[in-house]
């Protein structure tokens, strides 16, 4: 039954990059922030790798860089409210900016999605008037791989209390083991 959920989990993720509507296409990133503890933000669930990572795409001047430049390690959340399964992730965070991996992912970048990463300021920057962006030629995309080394899965809706799991990597090889729910 454990490597029937591994692979739930796997499959939930694949088709949260490639169903449209599928819930797993939103998910909520966490990173730390040295002064004020971790800060979470939703993003968008990109791709997931033959690897077995999972990509996002991100302003590179964005303050998670600067979180994940100083520590690497990030989570993410998962929940499907129609099967009532929450998938959680963590691991290291490595950002792609100029590599094969961003290059892959920078040449799609078209239409609409360009004015998320060519404005004259960072994200979070203070403005005066919300319509009035400025935006540049300048493309400032970063990926952001995260590298799983742990997994949480947690299906509410089992009887008689709901089904948990949690799959460590170790030495290349994935762990699997039931938790109380």
């Amino acid at each position: 039954m454990l490597i029937d959920l591994f692979n739930e989990t796997w499959r939930e993720l694949e088709d949260g990059t490639k169903k449209y509507g599928h819930p797993f296409r939103t998910c909520s990133l966490a990173t730390a922030e040295i002064s004020r503890g971790i800060r979470q933000r939703t993003i968008i669930f990109r791709e997931l790798t033959k690897k077995k990572t999972l990509l996002f795409y991100t302003d590179l001047r964005s303050t998670k860089i600067e979180q994940i430049n100083k520590n690497p390690d990030g989570s993410v959340l998962f929940y499907n409210p129609s099967i009532q399964l929450q998938i959680f992730i963590s691991g290291k965070i490595k950002i792609h900016s100029e590599d094969s991996l961003w290059n892959d992912h920078f040449m799609n970048i078209e239409g609409r999605s360009i004015n998320d990463y060519n404005t004259q300021y960072a994200p979070g920057k203070p403005i005066k008037n919300p319509i009035a962006v400025t935006r540049t030629k300048d493309l400032n995309f970063a990926v952001l791989e995260l590298i799983p080394d742990t997994i949480e899965y947690l299906k509410l809706r089992e009887e008689p209390s709901g089904i948990r799991a949690i799959f460590k990597l170790q030495d290349q090889e994935w762990n699997k083991t039931f938790l109380v729910p």
